[in-house]
């Protein structure tokens, strides 16, 4: 009846440390949870990371940008003054101004 219910597989933390890296690569090959367990205890669980770049994309999209373009709103022409002097490039671009070179 419950076909699609998987347990997960429960290592002894000696047996973990022994083969830390088998243990590892099977639960990405597989995405099957790996239990560690310490003095009949389950300490730890191993998991699967699901590393999505579309979902990291939306989230950004729908919870992040719009905070940030929220505080542009706000700012003063100082403030901007002082974000866009942190742009990639600005230092060598004041380095080069300098009456040395001029």
């Amino acid at each position: 009846m419950y076909t699609n219910v998987r347990m997960p597989y429960i290592v002894p933390i000696t047996e973990f440390r022994k083969n830390i890296f088998t243990i590892t690569e099977r639960v990405a090959r597989t995405g099957e949870a790996v239990d560690v367990e310490k003095e009949g205890k389950r300490i730890v669980r191993v998991v699967p990371v699901k590393d999505d770049p579309a979902e990291k994309a939306r989230y950004a999209l729908e919870h992040v940008l719009p905070k940030l373009a929220g505080a542009w709103k706000t700012m003063t022409k100082a403030d901007l003054a002082r974000v866009r002097s942190l742009r990639r490039g600005s230092i060598e671009k004041r380095y080069w101004k300098r009456a040395i070179f001029s």
